[in-house]
């Protein structure tokens, strides 16, 4: 019942300008890893040009540059080939409603919708099947004994999401369950009434009251480092600000998320 040796997935990562396709990031890179079963089959990668710059926050994770951008297709002139990689597979994604709302931002600009009548998110069956500290990647890689790539990128994120997944269902194996029923729908549009969608670890920080120690650069340029206590995210006329009770001050403050160059959750 349990057999993936036949099956035809797509693991796919995003690489983005910002955090909020609703007030205009964009998508710079794209990274699937297709396997048959655990076979890798090909690897694809694609640099965007975003038409905005990288924020402060997104180029320190990605390790991109505006200029390295300038000069790569949009996401227009590659969709098609996108769309055709992704075609008839599984698409495995880690925190697919930040991913997939940022692809679906992207297709909406085209005058197109997205559907995915076979998505696996492996944070959600991470969530739901095990009970672990933190489900950001490289932890699940540690928690289910597997390679995480140390490399930064769509590319690497990708492989590491394969990686995870299978960990996963090697877990999972003794429920005996086929994989139909790990298997979710994406429709247009993603998810609208859940508002903006966090990375990982910013949204666990959040949702167990955990302080996180942020990196944070003012507009002056200025960074600094600080221990918070995170409350709420909220979406303002500019951007996406964190709300949060700041221990260096020992009161609230509120930073704007895409200067947030670093964070860690307290373990």
């Amino acid at each position: 019942m349990f057999d993936l040796s036949n099956c035809r997935f797509a693991f796919l990562d995003l690489e983005t300008t910002g955090l909020s396709p609703w007030f205009g990031d964009r998508v710079c890179e794209v990274g699937i890893v297709l396997t048959e079963g655990k076979r890798i089959k090909r690897t694809l990668e694609w640099r965007v040009n975003p038409e905005r710059a990288l924020s402060l926050a997104a180029a320190r994770v990605n390790h991109l540059s505006d200029e390295q951008l300038a000069g790569a297709p949009r996401f227009g002139e590659i969709v098609d080939e996108l769309q055709a990689a992704l075609a008839d597979a599984v698409v495995v994604c880690h925190n697919a409603k930040f991913d997939l709302g940022f692809l679906d931002s992207e297709y909406r600009r085209l005058g197109r919708e997205i559907q995915f009548p076979n998505l696996i998110d492996t944070l959600l069956l991470a969530r739901q099947y095990f009970e672990l500290p933190s489900y950001g990647l490289p932890s699940l890689a540690q928690a289910f004994h597997v390679q995480i790539v140390e490399a930064h990128g769509a590319p690497a994120d990708a492989l590491s999401t394969r990686n995870v997944f299978f960990g996963l269902m090697d877990s999972l194996k003794e429920l005996d369950k086929p994989l139909d029923d790990y298997i979710g729908i994406y429709n247009s549009p993603a998810w609208p009434e859940e508002g903006i969608q966090l990375p990982t670890e910013l949204s666990e920080a959040i949702s167990s009251g955990r302080p996180l120690f942020i990196h944070y650069v003012n507009k002056e340029g200025e960074q600094s480092e600080r221990w918070v206590t995170p409350l709420q995210v909220i979406g303002l006329a500019d951007y996406i600000y964190l709300q949060a009770y700041c221990h260096s001050r020992q009161a609230e403050r509120s930073f704007r998320l895409d200067r947030i160059v670093g964070m860690q959750v307290e373990k």
